[in-house]
């Protein structure tokens, strides 16, 4: 019987799905960010297939022979997906390599699994049969255990990504004053948006075993569709908007434990660093490194990063904007750059970012550029 009225969540589902198929071939075509776009689409795609799961059944289509069981066990790709797609953005030079494909192992055991209950019950016709055939393969019971581990999968690569992204955040502010490279916030959304799916899945099971309410109701299962349809408008959306990030990461700084810094070492090291910065003003050059920094010093990179992270109490990146935020101040009270505009003068003071620009200098100041020429 397949007289079901298209609902408003059907509908709503449906949209989600086009939205997402649309999105992942426009992100693979793009010509930007190319390497990590392709894991981002793999991952619309397979948004787009788990959200077909619940149209089985508000279609009626569970109850033909054709989708009874269909093999659809994408899950456990999802969130391996989403890892490689942040580390392929914070690493440029990062490559698939074949010992990946172990991520994937446990997606493509639940998924063979799957097509192995699909055609054993495909076979025979009547539906109690074919539901005897599942139950003597445990389809219940490893479904539930998919369930399972999708949280724990969903657990792990949370931590592993945002680990990568936390890596990523230190070597930039240890390593370059460049303001024209990426900084990823907006990544955490994706982090967001899956611990709220990761708190839907256990408030889901915890109902369901606590209250038995799959067997009275699935809405709690629709609300989590819905968000999920929510979540491939957003990522595909904002995925293909971004910009391209092509920038080099082979300046890496050096991680060896550094020896305590001598007293004598730590005076030479402060007066030479604070005449670079007061008289020589190296920071005026908007691409400074630690690694330029430390050789115009003539003192070890590891060395000079740890005299400034211990010493000030700030990252390399912190250091040097503090000094241009202060340079702009000087020049915005002076009358002969009125002239100029606050970018101009920003961008003579070692920006080359109008937006990293305002921002670091209400960070630093408390108020904005105009407020404070202004005051």
């Amino acid at each position: 019987n397949l007289n079901h009225q298209f609902s408003l969540f059907d509908l709503l589902i449906l949209i989600g799905i086009i939205q997402g198929i649309i999105t992942g071939i426009l992100l693979l075509n793009s010509k930007q960010n190319k390497r990590s776009n392709k894991y981002l689409a793999l991952a619309l795609f397979s948004f787009c297939l788990l959200s077909t799961k619940p149209l089985l059944h508000t279609l009626q289509l569970w109850d033909t022979k054709l989708f009874r069981f269909f093999p659809n066990a994408i899950e456990l790709a999802l969130s391996p997906l989403i890892y490689f797609y942040i580390r392929s953005l914070v690493k440029p030079k990062f490559q698939f390599k074949i010992k990946f494909w172990l991520h994937f192992i446990p997606f493509f055991l639940s998924q063979t699994y799957a097509f192995i209950v699909y055609f054993t019950a495909l076979r025979v016709n009547d539906f109690n049969q074919k539901d005897i055939i599942a139950k003597i393969l445990h389809f219940n019971d490893i479904k539930q255990l998919d369930e399972y581990l999708l949280l724990i999968s969903l657990a792990l690569y949370l931590f592993y990504g945002y680990k990568e992204l936390i890596n990523y955040k230190r070597w930039l502010d240890n390593t370059t004053s460049d303001s024209t490279f990426p900084n990823f916030k907006w990544l955490k959304d994706i982090f967001n948006l899956s611990i709220i799916i990761g708190v839907f899945l256990v408030v889901n099971h915890s109902l369901d075993i606590f209250l038995d309410l799959k067997s009275k109701s699935i809405i709690h299962y629709n609300l989590l569709m819905l968000f999920i349809s929510f979540v491939i408008y957003y990522l595909g959306l904002k995925g293909y908007l971004q910009p391209d990030f092509s920038f080099v990461r082979n300046e890496i700084a050096d991680n060896k434990t550094v020896a305590a810094l001598s007293t004598s070492k730590v005076d030479e090291m402060k007066v030479l660093l604070l005449k670079a910065m007061n008289e020589d003003k190296i920071f005026l050059n908007p691409k400074l490194t630690i690694k330029e920094l430390s050789t115009f010093l003539n003192f070890p990179q590891r060395e000079v990063s740890l005299f400034i992270n211990q010493y000030f109490k700030l990252s390399f990146r912190e250091f040097i904007n503090n000094y241009r935020v202060e340079e702009v101040k000087s020049k915005l009270k002076n009358n002969d750059f009125s002239n100029m505009s606050i970018l101009g003068i920003a961008l003579e003071c070692g920006f080359n970012s109008e937006a990293s620009f305002y921002r670091v200098f209400k960070k630093n100041s408390g108020i904005s550029p105009k407020e404070y020429l202004q005051q």
